[in-house]
């Protein structure tokens, strides 16, 4: 037995997409369990959230636009949205969640993609040593995306973005109709006839 020879066949079907997604929800359980020094796992989930959301949209591009590898590259991520969304036919209105919300993952995102050093400063002048003084002194000056990086902005990050993905599968009239669903993998064997 040891010495016939096999054909194996695989194949593996992967969504990035949900992929990142579950590395998002990873990362905000993580940072739900130990909330002291939960910053990197809350930016991490936030990351990983703006990541599922593109990667969903050049998922879903090719299926609505036959054009989509020619633009895939030259558009941002927010047009990519505002394109698909207006090819299925939806409005979007982005003042509002959870679109809203949308900006916000992808301005975070951009601001840690092409992140800069920065020199943070406070200068301001107090009456007293008092808890205003403590306050201003001992606390740490934090940059637009290390104040954005809290964990209900990354829930709410979360759940938004999966509203979206799913107005958009809805749209586009995608099976099967819960979009989180991993890829599957196959696999047969043959035994090969003695030659």
């Amino acid at each position: 037995m040891g010495k016939d020879k096999v054909r194996v066949s695989k194949k593996r079907q992967v969504k990035t997409y949900v992929e990142l997604w579950h590395a998002s929800n990873v990362m905000l359980e993580k940072a739900r369990k130990d909330q002291d020094g939960s910053l990197h796992h809350i930016m991490a989930s936030l990351t990983f959230t703006a990541f599922m959301l593109e990667a969903y949209l050049n998922h879903l591009g090719p299926k609505v636009l036959a054009c989509w590898d020619e633009l895939e590259r030259q558009l941002s991520p927010l047009s990519k949205l505002s394109l698909i969304a207006e090819k299925l036919g939806f409005e979007m209105d982005k003042g509002r969640r959870p679109y809203q919300t949308v900006l916000e993952v992808f301005t975070l995102r951009n601001r840690l993609a092409h992140g800069k050093s920065e020199v943070l400063t406070v200068n301001d002048e107090i009456c007293g040593i008092n808890e205003k003084f403590a306050k201003l002194i001992f606390e740490r000056l934090n940059t637009k995306w290390e104040d954005y990086c809290t964990l209900d902005n990354a829930e709410r990050a979360l759940r938004d973005t999966e509203t979206v993905i799913k107005e958009l599968h809805k749209h586009a009239d995608i099976s099967p109709d819960f979009p989180f669903s991993f890829g599957l993998q196959e696999a047969s064997a043959t035994l090969l006839p003695d030659a």
